[in-house]
């Protein structure tokens, strides 16, 4: 029997210790599941998890494939893994998939612990490849994926995206310890209802892994699939893990009207990013009655020049509707704010801060942003400002935010200045967060009698609680 490891590798990130399981690599375990192969999985984002029990599971599995899914700040480990794998087993075929496999696949194939890489969605093309690497076929058959033949990559013709994704298992979380992945007691899993985003954001990577076109899985089908994991694992909140949940209008509302005729005793979030001109009064009290807890607005900057330049497709009328219809509903508010994009300038990120302190957003984040490789942004710095480092090693060796370092100038705004402008920026958006939180909980008077005592050793001790999940944000 074919046996087939799944990896997630062990990441430093912001967010600390892991909330659920991957999804995407979930789908892949559950597809290879239902065509009869053995599979098992291992995420080693936990820390208490290091190189000997991976080890230990690698040798008692004793794998024909392993599998990484991986992203721009964990695909060295990955790497560091892969060489570890070939050096002990090199009949051992080792596959790359995720969001830097798919974005960068010929720069993947320089590292020669990779056999394959799998590009875009994975489901399809993960059962064909191994069906041909079994069969001894040729892999140029095999639609979405790249390897090297003679040392040089090659680059198969792209997989169509799956039209119908009703056709698709439900993610395999039980391959991982569901119970590990909870925070003060409670039990969260992604799920997903759609694919695709038709935006044309400059600096966004996720269309050209999931494209352009909004598919959408029967809702009826979504619920269902809710209601299985918190009857058979106690999942109590549940995170939507799609560009745009609401980006199908007419999918987004049959959703909330199959979650109102359920009642299921659960939560759930939109904490990837909404379209702020999708959330009318009317779609936010569905939510708000529906059991959302949180939704994340993607508002990279209030200047609408910048909006203009990264083709953000909204103004900020727009944006300050959606954000006022969500307050208004009792949606905890997430706004996500970019520092460093084309047109930028210190004067504008301050317009941002102040923007957020009077919406009272109730979790400013403030991102630097990095251009990644095949992206317009990157295509308009190389036009309009000036690169320090190239855009693909920049973003593998700096994926932590406070790495002290931008590799680009914009025209009237320096390296050294977008840094600075972003820690300030940072800093203040964590003030706004730990206010909030305690109007939140105290009442505004009480609240800000408490406000007081908001200094930045407070909020890196509420962070580090966070990251170790002793505390939990709402949803």
């Amino acid at each position: 029997m074919t046996r087939i490891f799944l990896v997630v590798p062990g990441s430093r990130t912001f967010y600390g210790e892991p909330r659920y399981p991957v999804y995407g690599l979930s789908m892949i375990g559950a597809v290879l599941m239902k065509a009869g192969y053995t599979v098992s999985a291992m995420d080693l984002r936990f820390s208490q998890k290091g190189d000997e029990a991976f080890w230990a599971r690698l040798a008692e599995f004793q794998p024909h494939y392993v599998g990484f899914t991986v992203t721009n700040w964990d695909i060295l480990e990955a790497v560091r893994l892969a060489g570890r794998i070939k050096a002990l087993s090199p009949s051992v075929t080792v596959i790359f998939g995720g969001p830097q496999a798919s974005l960068c696949p010929t720069e993947t194939l320089q590292y020669p612990e990779v056999d394959v890489v799998v590009r875009g969605e994975g489901e399809l093309t993960i059962l064909e490849l191994i069906k041909a690497l079994e069969g001894g076929r040729s892999l140029t058959e095999v639609a979405g994926i790249a390897f090297r033949a003679d040392g040089v990559p090659v680059l198969t013709a792209p997989r169509p995206f799956m039209p119908d994704l009703s056709q698709l298992p439900w993610p395999a979380y039980e391959l991982f310890d569901i119970p590990r992945y909870g925070a003060r007691g409670d039990r969260r899993l992604g799920i997903a209802s759609t694919r695709g985003c038709p935006y044309g954001c400059t600096f966004c990577t996720g269309r050209k892994v999931m494209g352009r076109l909004i598919r959408c899985r029967p809702p009826a089908e979504v619920v269902a699939e809710m209601k299985h994991w918190h009857q058979t694992h106690g999942i109590t909140h549940f995170c939507f893990v799609e560009d745009n949940l609401l980006g199908h209008p007419k999918h987004g509302e049959q959703l909330l009207r199959e979650l109102e005729e359920a009642r299921l005793p659960v939560t759930y979030s939109l904490e990837v990013g909404v379209r702020a001109d999708a959330l009318t009064p009317d779609i936010c009290a569905h939510l708000k009655k529906t059991g959302c807890t949180t939704i994340a607005v993607g508002i990279e900057s209030v200047d609408p020049e910048v909006l203009k330049l990264v083709n953000k497709g909204e103004d900020l009328a727009t944006i300050s509707r959606g954000i006022r219809a969500a307050k208004a509903a009792g949606l905890f508010v997430k706004g996500y704010f970019i520092v460093g994009l084309p047109g930028d300038t210190r004067e504008k990120v301050e317009r941002a801060v102040a923007y957020a302190r009077r919406e009272e957003i109730d979790l400013p984040r403030f991102a630097l942003a990095q251009a990644f490789p095949h992206t317009e942004l990157t295509s308009w710095v190389e036009k309009h400002g000036h690169f320090y480092a190239d855009p693909y090693e920049y973003t593998l060796h700096h994926t932590d935010e406070f790495h002290g370092d931008v590799h680009y100038d914009l025209p009237g705004f320096s390296r050294e200045e977008i840094w600075q402008t972003y820690r300030w920026a940072h800093d203040e958006a964590e003030a706004i967060a730990f206010r909030q939180a305690l109007l939140r909980r105290f009442g505004r008077k009480i609240g800000m009698m408490l406000n007081l005592l908001n200094n930045a050793f407070i909020r890196s001790l509420a962070i580090r609680l966070y990251q170790r999940k002793l505390i939990s944000l709402p949803g």
